[in-house]
């Protein structure tokens, strides 16, 4: 007679192995879904996003909050992106069409403490439409970049949307660097774990789908992020330092001898690249609060004060005007327009929160200096949207 086993175990092996062909087969088809969407996506992507993964990590459609306990600054500071991940209106559909302007820099270009209108770039926009037709400007700036962050910028960026003319503020970010700092190299990470919006942002860099994902996770989430921001510098209690004249010296000749060179081919790439991309860059000089004389608001002698570990403001402005020099020289040899900042605008406390970034006032002011010397270049550079010029052709 033969033995009977138990059915029980059978059945379940028979069970197990069913599941596993249907977990294959929901694999399976999962994968050729995404396949199938990745190469739709490729093919054409209806979404419009410009940002993909972490080519260029920029916080896309993200607003912030942030308070400020100063006198100087707004004490609620709002600040959007759009969809480009600067800060002003959104591209329009005839972008082409359009006298298009990009400002690249760093903080002082961004405007640290600034709700986004008082920005200088955007100050700048208001006063400019007023002279020129269909005008459309952003904010590129991004805090902490240098020349090295603003070469991926124009690489992987600006020669993708092609604006007409780019305004670079540059220089304070450059001193004693010879390679990405970590503010640059934020635009080159890979796949990380940290978190979801940097782990999509690392495959999104090889998949449509992944950059699809990551674009709608930051537009339908966007982030508000209050915190307490930098305080306002009191001059009056602020450290000062006193610099042998030996040790400046010898500072000078390092700056001299190892960062100035490589700037200089920095800044003449940064030229040669928008030029390639039929774009018209414009060079600012970088102006700061700290140099060799009083302010009249505090009467605190600024080239006193202690601005890094082994600079005062006099030896850290003649530094700082070593590199202003070679913005002045490869700008005339060129042929680009200088708009000389650090020259025209006044040192005076009133303008500045800190050593560096600009107060409401100061983004004014900077703002009307460089409009008095742009306007009339931009009116001969592109006169067909010139407000005067579409007049005068009426006319006719």
């Amino acid at each position: 007679m033969e033995p009977k086993f138990p059915a029980a175990p059978l059945k379940k092996n028979f069970l197990l192995v069913d599941l596993g062909k249907n977990l294959l087969l929901v694999f399976l088809s999962l994968t050729l879904a995404l396949g199938l969407v990745e190469v739709a996506l490729r093919i054409y992507n209806p979404l419009g996003f410009r940002i993909k993964g972490n080519k260029i990590l920029l916080p896309i459609n993200q607003d912030e909050v942030i308070y400020y306990h100063s006198p100087k600054l707004a004490k609620i500071v709002k600040i959007h992106r759009n969809s480009l991940g600067f800060k002003g209106a959104e591209p329009p559909p005839d972008f082409a069409a359009r006298l298009t302007i990009l400002t690249v820099g760093g903080s002082t270009t961004e405007g640290v403490g600034l709700n986004d209108e008082k920005t200088w770039p955007l100050v700048l926009e208001s006063k400019l439409k007023k002279n020129f037709q269909k005008l459309w400007l952003n904010n590129a700036g991004l805090s902490g970049h240098s020349t090295f962050g603003h070469l991926i910028l124009m690489h992987d960026y600006v020669s993708k949307i092609k604006p007409k003319v780019v305004l670079f503020l540059i220089g304070l970010n450059d001193l004693g660097i010879e390679s990405l700092n970590p503010f640059d190299s934020r635009m080159q990470m890979g796949v990380t774990f940290r978190s979801l919006d940097g782990f999509l942002a690392g495959l999104a860099n090889h998949s449509e789908v992944f950059a699809a994902l990551l674009n709608l996770k930051r537009f339908y989430c966007p982030k508000v992020c209050p915190q307490v921001g930098k305080e306002e510098v009191d001059f009056r209690t602020a450290p000062t330092l006193e610099v042998a004249a030996r040790d400046q010296a010898a500072i000078k000749r390092l700056f001299k001898a190892r960062y100035l060179g490589p700037y200089e081919l920095r800044l003449q790439k940064l030229l040669e690249m928008a030029r390639q991309q039929g774009i018209v860059p414009i060079l600012l000089t970088q102006p700061v609060l700290y140099g060799g004389q009083t302010d009249t608001v505090t009467g605190v002698d600024f080239s006193k004060v202690q601005v890094t570990r082994t600079m005062n403001g006099g030896l850290a402005w003649e530094v700082l005007e070593l590199y202003n020099d070679i913005t002045r020289r490869v700008g005339k040899e060129q042929g680009v327009l200088v708009i000389d900042l650090a020259t025209e605008l006044p040192k005076n406390s009133r303008y500045y929160f800190d050593l560096t970034h600009f107060t409401n006032a100061g983004a004014e002011k900077v703002a009307e200096i460089i409009y008095t010397e742009l306007q009339p270049y931009l009116a001969r550079k592109f006169p067909g949207y010139s407000s005067a010029g579409a007049a005068q052709a009426s006319k006719n």
